[in-house]
C-alpha cells in the first residue's frame, strides 16, 4: 500500500509537470482562522459555489477568488449575501485579475485584520497529559480543554488577553507575502510575543515556492482536525511547494480523474527531541534531534460533487531510497509515518466525509489504524439558516507514539495531528444559525474518551456556544461560553475536573 501510494504521487509529480502551461498569478494566502473559511463551507453547501473544495488549507486569495466569479447571487439569502459581500469587496482585485484585468493589478500588501482577545479562564488544571497501557506508548504532549488548532498557544488560568495584526498581499504578480505577530498576556506566563505566521511566495513556472512559518491543515474536513498534520501544534518553519492551479486532466486515460492539485512541504523538528525525551521519560531513550519532517499530499476532484486527497507525512532519521520503496526495517526504524486517504461527497442536502490513515508498518503496510467520519446538513431549514454537523473519530493503542521517536508525533508539546491522541474514541455534533443581518450562533458538543485501554482513563465532555456579529463596516464581536468536564482526570478513578471559559473579541477587517 505504501509502496504504491509513494509511486501513485510520483506520477501525479510528473504529470503535472509536464502539461501544465502557465504560472498564474502568486497570492498571499487565507489565514486558517479567518471566518472566510466558514463563508465558503457555506456557499458551497448551499449550492452557489460548484466546485468542492479539497481539504489541503490554507487556500490562496486567488483560490477563493475564482469560486466567487462564479457565484450567481441572485436569491441568496439575505445572512449568506453578508458574507458574499465581505468577501467580494475584500477579494476585489483578484477577482478583476480572474475577470480578465490582469495589466491594472497592483501591488495589495496591507494591514488587512488586527484583533484583540479576552479571556477569562476557571481551570482546575490548565493542561493534560496522555498515558499508554505501556510506558513505550507513551506521548510527550498534553492537551487543554477547549482548545485545540490553536496554533500551539495555551491559555492561562485567569485572564488572558492576546492581540494580532495580519500584513499580507501580492507585492506583484509573482510574489506575495504575509505576516502575522501575536502578543499575549496571562498570568503565568505574563508577556509574550511570537511570529505566528511568516512567509514569502512566489513560483517557477506552475510551481508555488513558500519559505517561512505558517499554520497547515490537511485531511481534516469539517471540524475533524486531520490525522497526520493539522494547525494543532506551533507552526513549522518549512519550505512548500503546490501547483498554483490545479492540474486538468483533459484527455487521455487519466480524464476521469477531473483535476489534481500536489502540495509538498520541507520542515525540520526540534534541535532539542533527545533532552525533551530525557526529561519525560529520566533515562536516555531513542530519539533524534533535528529530524527531518516531509510531507506530501495529491487532492484529486473528479467531479464537483466528490474530491478525495492522498498523503503521507515522515519524520526521517536519514533519507535514501528504503524510504521511497516503503522498507523501513524494524531492526534499523529510520522513520515514523503517518499517510492515508479522506474523501467528501456530495449528495442533495447532504455532504459526507471520511478518512482512514495509517501509521508505521510491518511487512511494507501500516500496521496501526485511525479512522473519521462526518455528515454535514447544511439546510435543516429551507432557507440553510440552520446547519448541523455529526462527527466520529478513533485511534488506536500505537497511534502518535513510537519507539526509534520517542516523544511521538509531537512538536513543542504538541500532537501535530488531531489533539483526541492516541486509543481514543470522539463524538462531535455541531448546530449553526445564521441571521439576516450576518449574526452567527453556534452550538458545540463533543465527547472524547482517551486513552481507552488505560484503567480510569479520561473522558472529557465539551459544551461551547459562540456568537459572532457585525458591529461596523469592518469592526467585529466574537463571544464565547465554553464549560468542559473531565472525568477519570489525570487517570485517577472518580477525580472530575472542570474548565470554564469565557471570550470576548474584537475583529478589524480593513
Amino acid at each position: 500500500m505504501k509502496k504504491q501510494f509513494v509511486y501513485g504521487v510520483t506520477a501525479a509529480l510528473m504529470m503535472c509537470c509536464s502539461s501544465a502551461l502557465a504560472s498564474p498569478l502568486v497570492t498571499s494566502n487565507v489565514p486558517l482562522d479567518s471566518r472566510f473559511y466558514d463563508y465558503v463551507d457555506k456557499l458551497e453547501g448551499m449550492g452557489y459555489i460548484k466546485d468542492i473544495p479539497a481539504s489541503t488549507k490554507p487556500y490562496s486569495r486567488l483560490d477563493m477568488a475564482k469560486w466567487l466569479v462564479d457565484v450567481n447571487s441572485a436569491g441568496m439569502p439575505d445572512y449568506l449575501k453578508v458574507y458574499y459581500d465581505e468577501m467580494t469587496a475584500d477579494l476585489a482585485e483578484e477577482i478583476a485579475y480572474v475577470k480578465g484585468d490582469k495589466k491594472n493589478f497592483k501591488s495589495n500588501v496591507k494591514l488587512r485584520s488586527a484583533s484583540i482577545d479576552f479571556s477569562y479562564v476557571d481551570a482546575d488544571q490548565t493542561a493534560y497529559g496522555y498515558r499508554g497501557s505501556t510506558r513505550d506508548q507513551q506521548i510527550n504532549a498534553n492537551w487543554q480543554p477547549l482548545n485545540k488548532n490553536n496554533n500551539g498557544y495555551r491559555y492561562g488560568d485567569g485572564f488572558n488577553a492576546v492581540g494580532k495584526l495580519n500584513i499580507s498581499g501580492s507585492i506583484n504578480k509573482d510574489f506575495a507575502l504575509s505576516l502575522t505577530p501575536r502578543f499575549s498576556w496571562d498570568k503565568d506566563e505574563h508577556g509574550d510575543a511570537s511570529i505566528e505566521e511568516g512567509y514569502v511566495k512566489t513560483h517557477l513556472g506552475v510551481w508555488g515556492i513558500e519559505i517561512g512559518k505558517q499554520p497547515l491543515q490537511w485531511g481534516g474536513h469539517g471540524h475533524n482536525s486531520g490525522f497526520a498534520f493539522s494547525n494543532n501544534a506551533t507552526p513549522h518553519t518549512m519550505v512548500k511547494l503546490n501547483l498554483l492551479e490545479p492540474h486538468t486532466f483533459d484527455n487521455g486515460f487519466f480524464k476521469f480523474l477531473g483535476k489534481a492539485n500536489v502540495n509538498v512541504f520541507y520542515s525540520q523538528m526540534e534541535g532539542n527531541r533527545k533532552e525533551q525525551a530525557f526529561g519525560y521519560y529520566g533515562h536516555a531513550v531513542n530519539e533524534s534531534d533535528s529530524a527531518d519532517l516531509l510531507g506530501v499530499r495529491v487532492d484529486i476532484t473528479p467531479s464537483n460533487n466528490f474530491t478525495f486527497g492522498l498523503e503521507r507525512l515522515s519524520m526521517l532519521k536519514s533519507f535514501n531510497k528504503d524510504w521511497i520503496l516503503g522498507d523501513n526495517a524494524e531492526d534499523n526504524d529510520q522513520w515514523n509515518d503517518i499517510g492515508g486517504v479522506d474523501f467528501r461527497l456530495k449528495f442533495p442536502g447532504m455532504q459526507v466525509y471520511g478518512s482512514a490513515y495509517g501509521e508505521d508498518q510491518a511487512g511494507g503496510l501500516p500496521s496501526e489504524y485511525a479512522y473519521s467520519a462526518g455528515l454535514y446538513f447544511p439546510q435543516l431549514s429551507a432557507d440553510g439558516s440552520w446547519d448541523l454537523r455529526l462527527e466520529a473519530a478513533k485511534t488506536n493503542n500505537s497511534w502518535y507514539s513510537h519507539w526509534s521517536f520517542k516523544n511521538g508525533w509531537t512538536y513543542k508539546n504538541d500532537i501535530m495531528g488531531d489533539a483526541m491522541g492516541k486509543d481514543a474514541l470522539q463524538y462531535t455534533a455541531v448546530i449553526n444559525h445564521y441571521m439576516d443581518n450576518g449574526d452567527q450562533l453556534g452550538f458545540y458538543f463533543s465527547n472524547t474518551d482517551f486513552d481507552r485501554h488505560v484503567t480510569d482513563n479520561p473522558e472529557m465532555q465539551e459544551y461551547k456556544i459562540n456568537y459572532a456579529k457585525k458591529l461596523q463596516k469592518n469592526m467585529y464581536l466574537d463571544a464565547l461560553i465554553g464549560y468542559a468536564k473531565i472525568d477519570n482526570a489525570n487517570y485517577r478513578s472518580g477525580k472530575s475536573d472542570s474548565t470554564k471559559m469565557i471570550g470576548l473579541g474584537l475583529r478589524w477587517e480593513y
